[in-house]
């Protein structure tokens, strides 16, 4: 065995160590995969060296099959399962996100153009809110990613050695959709919010507010003189 292969041997003996450990002592067959999974590392650590490539084997492929299967296992947190939520995010965020995309109010291809917007007003302001919200649904997910991070470091530490798959390659699709979310928000030169930390959230959260603001200014405004004309002897 090279160094290499003694090296990720013992990565994944630790890791399926901590799956060992996890898995629910209440449930069957968790105590079943325990016992199968500890016994085999057990013997894989033991093994005289005449014997040990086989079990070794048997460890690893016994090890990996349940790491491929980890978000089944019956474990009360399974391994990256904090990723899930951040997932579903990005099905509904990695798309182009043009204007009027986000909440897909109109059919495509009749989305109010310009001259619309400039014989109805409001439908400028309607405009910048879904901007705003975009904005800070962007920041959000990218921060929730950060945290999901953080709580699944060790099993990320652990699985480092092993091929990537979909979930452990959270980190890099998330970095990725903040980049391209920024090229169409207009934010391009920024850096995204999981190196800018919770200061990025917060001063997006305070500039929606003040678009929030100003809209409401503009409908109270648009309210008021509506209501207005609407009197009795009011000008025609």
């Amino acid at each position: 065995m090279t160094p290499e292969d003694a090296a990720s041997f013992e990565q994944t003996l630790e890791l399926g160590k901590e799956i060992a450990a996890g898995l629910s002592d209440h449930d069957v067959l968790g105590r079943w995969m325990a016992h199968h999974i500890s016994d085999l590392i057990i013997r894989a650590e033991s093994a005289p060296e005449a014997e040990a490539d086989d079990i070794r084997r048997e460890t690893v492929a016994a090890v990996l099959e349940l790491w491929n299967h980890r978000s089944a296992l019956p474990m009360p947190n399974p391994p990256l399962d904090a990723f899930e939520p951040v997932f579903r995010a990005l099905e509904r965020l990695s798309e182009p996100q043009d204007p009027w995309g986000f909440y897909r109010m109109f059919p495509s291809g009749h989305e109010p153009g310009q001259d619309d917007m400039v014989a109805v007003p409001l439908l400028r302001n309607a405009l910048v809110l879904e901007d705003a919200v975009r904005r800070v649904v962007r920041e959000i997910v990218v921060f929730a990613e950060r945290e999901a991070a953080d709580k699944e470091a060790k099993w990320l530490k652990l699985s480092e050695h092993l091929e990537a798959d979909e979930q452990r390659a959270a980190r890099d699709a998330v970095l990725e959709l903040a980049r391209t979310l920024a090229t169409y928000t207009g934010d391009a030169d920024v850096e995204p919010a999981v190196e800018a930390g919770h200061s990025k959230l917060i001063t997006t959260l305070l500039r929606a507010e003040t678009q929030l603001a100003e809209v409401r200014r503009v409908l109270e405004a648009h309210l008021s003189k509506t209501s207005s004309e609407g009197e009795p002897g009011a000008p025609a």
